[in-house]
């Protein structure tokens, strides 16, 4: 038999703590601001809204369809709120993976933009130039499994 969930008291205290935060958004761009000082303000803009603002109210819709489909099996498990759920984290790890490099990085990345130019490779710019504004929209959505 599979075993019981094991919740950590300090876990579920922290979550009520942020659940009943007025200001979480503002609070949290400092945080991202702190922790990426080098990223653009776009970037910070949509970590806070994919971990903070929609990534919390996707969490705890997944957490209720959980409970929904414990409750109620012949309905089934919500594919909306997993799915939702998945594509914040899946942004969120984008983002970690982008916003360190920072504007040193976004400045290579565009060298690499002009370096297609001056080759006459715009179908290689055009590229860079799509994966760059994608990252740093944040609006990416999770690949497909299976």
């Amino acid at each position: 038999m599979p075993r019981e969930p094991q919740i950590n008291a300090e876990s579920v205290r922290l979550m009520q703590a942020l659940l009943a935060r007025p200001d979480a958004a503002a609070v949290a761009a400092g945080a991202f601001r702190k922790a990426y000082p080098d990223a653009p303000q776009a970037m910070i803009d949509a970590a806070v809204f994919h971990v903070v603002i929609d990534g919390v109210e996707a969490t705890v819709d997944w957490l209720a369809a959980v409970e929904r489909f414990i409750r109620d099996p012949s309905e089934g498990l919500d594919f909306g709120a997993v799915w939702h759920v998945v594509y914040h984290l899946y942004n969120w790890l984008q983002f970690e993976a982008l916003m360190p490099m920072g504007a040193t990085g976004l400045k290579e990345h565009l060298g690499d933009v002009k370096h297609f130019i001056e080759e006459d490779d715009k179908e290689a710019a055009l590229d860079v130039l799509k994966r760059l504004v994608s990252a740093i929209e944040g609006d990416a959505g999770p690949p497909g499994i299976g």
